[in-house]
């Protein structure tokens, strides 16, 4: 029996292989349902709808282009700011070392004794070596290492020396290939230029460093070069061996000595996140399945607001992280101990303000020398980089004119050497002490400081000390000096205005306060600053804040 066909081709083909039997009716065709066609408006909107899908693809592929490009860049300018702190982290110490030698006319000893500090397997120099300015031919002291600047014609040293001499700043000598990758600078002695201070730092073997996971910035490739361009032959160092970097990439330039770096960044992957690299060929998909274009116009919407909280919160986990490195490096740039002096009991307390994550410019230092012990809190004004690396180069300098002797108004003066508000836009308070064990006595100067705060007994009151100008502001008004006697038990508290001042109070409200809690506090000189920084932050401060603490004890 012949079956039936649905179309007449098929029927045709059927009848021609069988011809139809004449006592049967013909049968009677299935009724073909012809292919939908579109009307005009659906052709235009299903027209319209495309276009939109493949505008709004190409605008989320260039919005996705532009946010990697802003994160590369921001990623850049986080990553330079760290080197920019580590650069000075170099710096200080050179610079101490120099004036050092300038303070004890090239005493070898103390230079080897700050030199041991930071030269060996794991610090920042391999070698330190002292040279005076006008001998080229050889060095006069070395840590670590012999330096490969002994090496050159005493004429090129020479002419390195004048060049450091007029920058006065850190001067970059070159890349050393032999017998290790290192790189060469030196410093001179300020303001006398006697002597000079060379120093070199090893590079990654084949100039490559391993990132791991686990450290900052390791989804980043990079690539350091000496200079203010990326030159081949003067990198220092990278992540990979497959330079030049390609692809998405940005460069940073920061200043280093009397030269500078280029920092060259390229992401390991999608500094977005992956759904925000593949959100254009979602939408393009999307967009293209007409049936759910309502629901998925909806989900678009629950993605970006999903896409704006991961925002936030990355912005916010940033903002920690950045404020962790930020009190990470002002601790670094801080005493890590107090010294453990017969007869004085000392008790610091640092708190870095809640707003910002800038580093900030308050310090506190304990030197020891000899029968006298110097005591320094100060406070650099503004915050950021430039405020870190004024206030380590002041906090080394102290400890220089301490090392040699100066009486407190006599290191106030000299300091105001280091610092010019009209060339370096910021000036520092320096409350300066040198306390005579002995003598139960304390010789104070201050520079524009809050005075500090005596405890004897239940009597709390503010030494008067003459208050000359701030560091940096004035270089001919001479400092005076107060001399206050304490007996035993008697407390000294130091502080700077971050403890003391509110926004819409006047200071006087905050000394006060101060007044009244350490009147009432007991107990051991820790507890007192535990008291005091409990009774009087608030945890609204913008400021930071630095405390010292002073009993003697016998």
């Amino acid at each position: 029996m012949q079956s039936r066909t649905r179309d007449p081709e098929s029927r045709t083909e059927a009848t021609q292989a069988a011809p139809a039997r004449p006592d049967r009716a013909e049968a009677r065709p299935r009724k073909r349902t012809p292919f939908p066609r579109l009307h005009l408006a659906s052709l235009v909107t299903l027209l319209v709808i495309v276009a939109f899908t493949i505008g709004l693809f190409l605008v989320t592929a260039s919005l996705h282009n532009s946010n990697e490009n802003r994160l590369l860049k921001q990623r850049a300018r986080e990553a330079g700011v760290t080197v920019t702190a580590a650069v000075s982290g170099l710096q200080t110490p050179l610079s101490s070392a120099a004036q050092v030698a300038q303070a004890t006319n090239g005493n070898v000893d103390q230079f080897r004794r700050v030199a041991a500090s930071v030269v060996g397997t794991g610090r920042s120099f391999v070698s330190l070596a002292l040279w005076r300015m006008d001998d080229p031919t050889g060095p006069i002291a070395v840590t670590g290492i012999a330096p490969e600047l002994a090496s050159r014609p005493a004429g090129e040293v020479q002419a390195l020396f004048a060049k450091a001499a007029r920058s006065g700043k850190l001067t970059v000598a070159g890349l050393v290939d032999q017998p290790a990758p290192r790189l060469a600078y030196l410093v001179t002695s300020q303001p006398a230029q006697t002597f000079v201070v060379s120093a070199e730092t090893a590079l990654p073997k084949n100039r490559t460093s391993v990132v791991r996971k686990d450290q900052a910035f390791s989804d980043l490739e990079n690539a350091i070069y000496l200079g203010p361009t990326a030159r081949p032959e003067n990198l220092l160092t990278a992540t990979t061996p497959h330079l030049p970097l390609r692809g998405r990439t940005t460069a940073v330039t920061v200043p280093f000595g009397d030269s500078a770096l280029t920092l060259v960044f390229k992401p390991t992957g999608q500094l977005g996140g992956a759904l925000l690299a593949r959100l254009p060929w979602i939408v393009l998909g999307a967009g293209l399945a007409l049936a759910i274009v309502a629901a998925l116009t909806a989900e678009r919407l629950v993605r970006r607001r999903s896409e704006a909280l991961a925002l936030a919160n990355d912005n916010a986990r940033l903002y920690a992280t950045q404020r962790g490195v930020a009190e990470t490096l002002q601790h670094s740039l801080l005493p890590d101990t107090l010294p453990d002096v017969s007869g004085l009991t000392f008790a610091v307390r640092y708190l870095p303000g809640v707003a910002g994550v800038e580093i900030g410019g308050d310090w506190y230092d304990v030197i020891p020398q000899g029968d006298r012990v110097v005591v320094v809190v100060g406070d650099v004004s503004g915050r950021g980089v430039p405020a870190g690396i004024v206030m380590a180069s002041l906090r080394y300098a102290i400890r220089a004119y301490a090392a040699q002797g100066d009486d407190p108004a006599t290191i106030l003066t000299k300091l105001g050497a280091l610092v010019d508000v009209g060339e370096d836009g910021c000036f520092a308070t320096v409350v300066c002490g040198a306390i005579d064990v002995a003598r139960h006595e304390i010789t104070i100067a201050n520079a524009g400081h809050l005075r500090p705060l005596l405890l004897d007994g239940d009597e709390a009151t503010f030494v008067s000390t003459p208050v000359g100008v701030p560091v940096g502001v004035d270089l001919v008004r001479p400092y005076e000096t107060v001399t206050i006697r304490a007996r035993e038990g008697a407390t000294l508290l130091a502080f700077t205005d971050g403890l003391v001042e509110r926004r819409g109070q006047t200071i006087d409200v905050g000394l006060e306060r101060l007044e009244q809690t350490a009147r009432r506090a007991h107990g051991s000189l820790e507890d007192l600053l535990t008291t005091v920084l409990r009774e009087l932050s608030d945890g609204v401060g913008d400021d930071d804040t630095a405390v010292l603490g002073v009993r003697w004890t016998a």
